[in-house]
């Protein structure tokens, strides 16, 4: 760690051997481990020690095996290959190496006009994985590429894509309204019996919005004809996806033991399909529900599996949902500094992706923090920010649910 030691350094002289010792010992309490838990279950033993492979030695496999083969085999085989390598690199979180193999494949396959769809596929790969790393100006400039061949070449099934994958562009920055348009608008591309695939992850996307406006019911639905649909398919990765919404959906009605038996369902179904997203999210929700059942030990080895997830995919979104429920985790043990450097940090990397719904949650949980250290005028400014941002989504239960917090704190 010789580049940390360097930083340290010169971080002693800015900031002053006072601050420079409390920075030193909110460091120590933030490094992960796997810490000692009293009673855990074997489900939850076997979710933990998940072992994740080593980017590096991937991205550096990727390398040669391309530089291999381009001299070994013709034009199409070569994309045939790279494209399967590409999708498969996506599943398994190596983002990176899947933008190296897409980049490949779009300098492969320009040469020949006949090859047109795999660039189209290959732009709409890379909107995809910048979306994943809520890169939104990249993501939305390979859609449109994308979706402009697709226009050209009369493909409505590539254009349904591209209308799906922009909605939820728009739904995980929390604009609700721009993601039902253009979840509408992909529909209007599809056939549901030819293009079934497409129609469930419509299907499932609609349910994550009901969801979001506490529309249970309709969300329920939404899953169920996804997960029938997905089920036929036998397409375990988004089976995963959808186990994992549901268990959401749960969580949100307050069911906490059904909410569990999803995750660990979708966490079962992410490990046969060899995907981190849907296993990410399985775990940081469990850390969520934990704390909600005040095993804070239990929350805190969860949030810590999960950050090391959501690292490796370069999630985020998510590595700001999960410093968001580990300041909930310090506020309720009643480790305010620390509970506020995570929250802050959480609104930080919220405020730089434009998270409309985490930014309120966010607010949320900072006013709530102001209450406990007595901060009133501090928590009123974060709870009004988070009824502003909840009414903007809509969100009118949970609007009143801080409007309440804001009479209580007076």
């Amino acid at each position: 760690m010789k580049n940390v030691d360097v930083i340290e350094k010169i971080l002693s002289e800015y900031l002053g051997s006072k601050s420079f010792n409390e920075y030193k010992k909110l460091l120590a309490e933030r490094k992960p481990g796997m810490k000692r838990v009293s009673s855990i279950n074997s489900t939850s033993k076997k979710q933990l020690a998940q072992k994740l492979t080593s980017s590096f030695n991937y991205y550096s496999y990727i390398e040669f095996l391309i530089s291999f083969v381009s001299k070994k085999l013709s034009d199409i085989k070569f994309i045939e290959l790279v494209l399967f390598l590409g999708e498969i690199s996506i599943q398994k979180g190596e983002l990176e190496s899947a933008i190296i193999l897409f980049n490949n494949l779009i300098n492969a396959s320009q040469k020949k006009s006949s090859f047109v769809s795999v660039v189209a596929h290959s732009m709409l790969a890379l909107g995809e994985i910048y979306s994943r790393q809520a890169d939104w100006v990249n993501s939305k400039r390979y859609i449109q590429k994308a979706k402009k061949i697709y226009v050209e070449q009369n493909d409505n099934k590539g254009i349904a894509k591209c209308e799906n994958l922009i909605g939820t562009i728009y739904g995980d920055r929390g604009y609700l309204k721009n993601a039902q348009k253009h979840f509408e608008s992909s529909l209007g591309f599809v056939n549901p019996k030819k293009e079934r695939s497409i129609y469930g992850m419509l299907e499932m996307n609609l349910g994550v919005l009901n969801n979001i406006l506490q529309k249970y019911d309709e969300a329920y639905n939404y899953y169920q004809r996804a997960l029938i649909i997905f089920e036929k398919e036998n397409n375990i990765r988004r089976i995963a996806e959808v186990t994992g919404n549901i268990g959401v959906l749960y969580l949100q009605k307050g069911d906490y033991k059904l909410a569990l038996k999803f995750f660990d369902k979708s966490f079962v179904y992410s490990q046969k399909a060899d995907v981190l997203n849907p296993m990410c999210v399985a775990l940081l929700n469990k850390a969520l529900i934990y704390t909600k059942l005040n095993d804070f030990q239990l929350a805190d080895v969860f949030a810590d599996k999960a950050m090391e997830i959501a690292h490796k995919i370069n999630d985020r979104l998510s590595v700001a949902d999960i410093y968001k429920i580990k300041g909930v985790i310090k506020r309720c043990t009643k480790n305010y500094e620390m509970s506020e450097n995570y929250l802050q940090t959480s609104l930080r990397i919220n405020t730089d992706l434009q998270n409309l719904l985490n930014l309120a949650e966010t607010n949320y949980e900072l006013g709530l923090l102001c209450v406990d250290i007595k901060k009133l005028k501090d928590a009123k400014k974060y709870f009004n920010l988070a009824v502003k941002q909840f009414k903007q989504l809509k969100m009118n239960d949970m609007a009143n649910k801080v409007k309440k917090e804001i009479l209580e704190s007076k």
